[in-house]
């Protein structure tokens, strides 16, 4: 699987797994480790933001 630009936005309700920043504010979120690791992705808690992209 190739992997994704870091530049490639990411909207609420996406399932994703690994670590995330708002476009925004740059908050940080992780998938969680148990059970499936898939993370469905919400509206940032700090600014209301609906867009994500992958961190690292």
């Amino acid at each position: 699987m190739p992997s994704r630009e870091t530049t490639e936005l990411f909207h609420v309700g996406d399932e994703v797994t690994g670590a995330f920043r708002c476009a925004e504010c740059d908050l940080l979120v992780h998938s969680p480790r148990e059970n499936d690791g898939v993370l469905v992705l919400p509206p940032c808690p700090l600014c209301a933001s609906e867009s994500w992209r992958a961190a690292g």
